[in-house]
């Protein structure tokens, strides 16, 4: 597993993207998961501004692992507008996740939501329907789509097992699994309880929180015990998971919430990078030495 950082921080902090990737290479890392949604979506660039920023990862050695995707609208509404436009938005951050050279497609906010007209059992049918057709759309551009739950009762995809019930449904050869451990630290779910979805889990974003709000807070900061999650999940086989993949498993790490503005994003990076190699061993790429 490869530590990642997710260009959020810097979204946030009101950096573009291209200008993001000199201050993330200075951290030493290689892979990053990129924000489509936000102030300016990096999927509406125009293709020579995508392809500046691919030749741009290229020279610093970057690779894009994931993209992430919040698209604008409820994937499990009944309005067939509503969704229309949702899926416009994650079939561009699939185009443009392949000219970056990557192939993951994440769909975050539980990917979709009930609301007062719309129990959940009319949204999860709406949801599987929605993500059959989005997944068989992505194998047509050889791009993998990874689930991320919500730690929020409201949503579609809100649990470990909502999850598992959702890819097994859609039955989809490219539907996987993306753990955000710090959201299993909100619902108190501890990491064996992954085991069912050993076999689809290929991606982890490593958040932290004081478990009970998601605050994608400096890691270290908060309660989320990074070294027992990273642990089981290496333990599980991710590496072997992803491989199978043709994809190397990535840890990345998150920071900062919408709505906040980050005036500090090199600190945070640097806090967060140095707490996870800290803490989690494993992660480490040195070679210890006997005789220390």
């Amino acid at each position: 597993m490869e530590i990642g950082l997710g260009t959020i921080v810097y979204e946030f902090a009101g950096v573009p993207l291209k200008a993001s990737l000199e201050r993330i290479a200075q951290f030493g890392i290689k892979y990053i998961d990129v924000l489509a949604f936000g102030d300016y979506n990096p999927a509406f660039f125009p293709e020579e501004e995508q392809a500046a920023i691919a030749e741009k990862l290229h020279a610093l050695g970057i690779k894009a692992s994931s993209v992430v995707t919040c698209a604008h609208g409820n994937l499990a509404s009944d309005d067939e507008a509503e969704v229309a436009f949702a899926v416009e938005q994650l079939k561009l951050a699939a185009l443009l996740i392949r000219r970056l050279g990557g192939r993951q497609v994440l769909i975050g906010k539980g990917v979709g939501n009930i609301d007062f007209s719309l129990p959940r059992e009319r949204a999860w049918r709406n949801v599987v329907k929605v993500l059959k057709e989005y997944c068989q759309w992505c194998q047509k551009h050889d791009v993998l789509v990874t689930l991320e739950l919500e730690p929020e009762s409201l949503h579609v995809c809100n649990g470990p097992e909502a999850m598992r019930q959702l890819i097994e449904e859609v039955n989809e050869p490219n539907l996987f699994a993306n753990i955000d451990i710090g959201h299993l630290n909100i619902l108190r779910v501890p990491p064996q309880d992954l085991a069912p979805l050993k076999e689809k889990i290929i991606h982890v974003h490593i958040s932290d929180n004081d478990g009970l709000s998601h605050t994608n807070s400096i890691i270290g900061e908060g309660t989320t015990d990074i070294r027992w999650y990273i642990d089981t999940l290496l333990d599980l086989g991710i590496d072997e998971v992803a491989r199978s993949q043709g994809e190397v498993a990535v840890a990345g790490i998150e920071l900062g919430h919408p709505g906040e503005y980050i005036q500090d994003p090199d600190y945070r990076v640097l806090k967060s990078l140095g707490n996870v190699l800290s803490r989690v061993p494993r992660l480490r790429k040195v070679r210890g030495d006997e005789d220390i």
